[in-house]
């Protein structure tokens, strides 16, 4: 990196240089730290010296970070930086990450797991949450493929008794608002019966 002290029409000082993940070359002129490990960088590019804003440069970093957790959204991770929204889009349009796209990628390319583990083994597989392998293996499969006495699962029956409407526990399990009633009074009476067990 090339250590550079002049300063642009917008008078902020270049305070070093920097090549983005395609190669070219920019203009330092801030660096703002992130949780992640790594900086994100803002400049302009060097054949622009004083005709442009800084902008978000889309370093090495920045590209492997969003690589490395491209199907996490919804995680925290691909947003949470220091940068607004509309900013960090933008650059991961140019660079080509889709959430979407991304998301159902890596559900496609885990296709066999999904069809053949059980869902506690596939959440710690591949490092995503029981309740997600569920959404996806009725998205991608059709809800054939779920086993016998699913909702006995300590998650299921946490997302059955959280005090949620009928819509909003079917959407999360997959289920008919119908089947979420029957569900719940059969896990109300599950989990009372514990309970007696454990006071006993």
């Amino acid at each position: 990196m090339k250590r550079n002290s002049a300063v642009n029409k917008y008078n902020a000082l270049i305070i070093d240089q920097v090549r983005d993940v395609e190669g070219g070359l920019w203009d330092v002129r801030e660096i703002r730290d992130t949780k992640f490990g790594f900086n994100l960088i803002f400049g302009s590019p060097e054949s622009r010296r004083g005709n442009c804003k800084p902008r978000l440069i889309a370093t090495q970093e920045l590209y492997d970070h969003w690589e490395a957790n491209k199907e996490r959204y919804g995680e925290g991770l691909l947003y949470s930086l220091p940068a607004g929204r509309s900013t960090l889009k933008r650059v991961r349009r140019r660079l080509g990450f889709n959430c979407m796209e991304d998301m159902l990628e890596f559900w496609v390319e885990r296709i066999d797991d999904l069809a053949t583990l059980t869902p506690r083994q596939f959440a710690a597989r591949h490092k995503v949450t029981w309740l997600r392998v569920f959404d996806w293996r009725r998205k991608l499969l059709g809800s054939k493929v779920r086993e016998p006495n699913w909702w006995m699962e300590r998650e299921a029956i946490d997302v059955l008794l959280a005090g949620k409407t009928l819509k909003e526990t079917g959407r999360v399990l997959g289920i008919s608002t119908s089947h979420v009633f029957r569900l719940r009074a059969r896990a109300m009476e599950l989990r009372q019966s514990e309970d007696v067990l454990l006071a006993a």
